[in-house]
């Protein structure tokens, strides 16, 4: 697949990974799509400033774990756009584990019922085109201490392989799998002496960049020959 004039959605997407996603589709000519619940300025902000590089950057928000929210980011895509051809799943929050009910439905309703919706949309407006799911080596290597985390993320994992079955000869659908990545939520999230641990157990001696992780996905999107694969980027940390 050829990215330029491509339309493109990437969900959770006005920092850290999904920013990094989108700011690297847009400078390959795609019409990027950012999307956010909680950062409406922060979106609004990254819309003006690529479009004053000349980039086709637009912002939508909407809470991708809401039906009704997600049928009217997809109408307004298929309204302005008349298609869908490449969707970032990326939107996410991440919880310490808990014994709290309220916790896990949370996280469940938007990493993983999140994730279902979006591709259901997009499969419906998409007569060809790639859907990439952002996992985490929690989904392929489960963690002792995120048991709720390695949970959404298996569930990414076989959201990604079922809708490549479903969808197979018409949309490829793939996961990228990032290691710990620097972003302000991992800052925001674990300590120093977590993350300084994590660096010392990482073959390439640093956290990743979230513009590796644009990297992979811009790889599996023009790599025709992918369908149902998880791509993991972690520095060699799960080795």
């Amino acid at each position: 697949m050829k990215i330029k004039d491509k339309v493109v959605l990437v969900t959770g997407s006005t920092r850290g990974i999904g920013k990094a996603i989108g700011d690297r589709l847009c400078k390959l000519g795609a019409i990027v799509y950012f999307n956010s619940l909680n950062s409406k300025d922060e979106g609004i902000k990254l819309q003006a400033e690529l479009k004053q590089h000349g980039l086709n950057a637009s912002y939508i928000d909407g809470d991708v774990s809401s039906e009704r929210e997600v049928r009217k980011i997809f109408e307004t895509i298929n309204r302005e756009q008349g298609r869908l051809d490449i969707l970032v799943n990326n939107a996410g929050i991440y919880r310490q584990d808990s014994i709290d009910c309220d916790n896990y439905f949370k996280i469940h309703k938007l990493n993983g019922y999140g994730y279902f919706l979006c591709t259901l949309f997009a499969s419906q407006m998409m007569e060809t085109g790639k859907i990439i799911n952002i996992s985490s080596i929690y989904g392929v290597e489960p963690d002792k201490d995120s048991i709720l985390a390695s949970g959404v993320k298996a569930e990414v994992e076989a959201y990604t392989r079922a809708f490549a079955k479903k969808l197979k000869g018409k949309v490829e659908v793939n996961s990228v799998a990032p290691g710990y990545t620097e972003t302000s939520l991992l800052r925001e999230s674990l300590s120093q002496e977590f993350i300084d641990n994590i660096v010392k157990n990482t073959p390439i001696g640093r956290l990743v960049k979230p513009e590796e992780i644009a990297d992979a996905v811009i790889f599996v999107i023009e790599s025709d020959g992918l369908t149902g694969q998880t791509v993991v980027v972690d520095g060699g940390y799960t080795l």
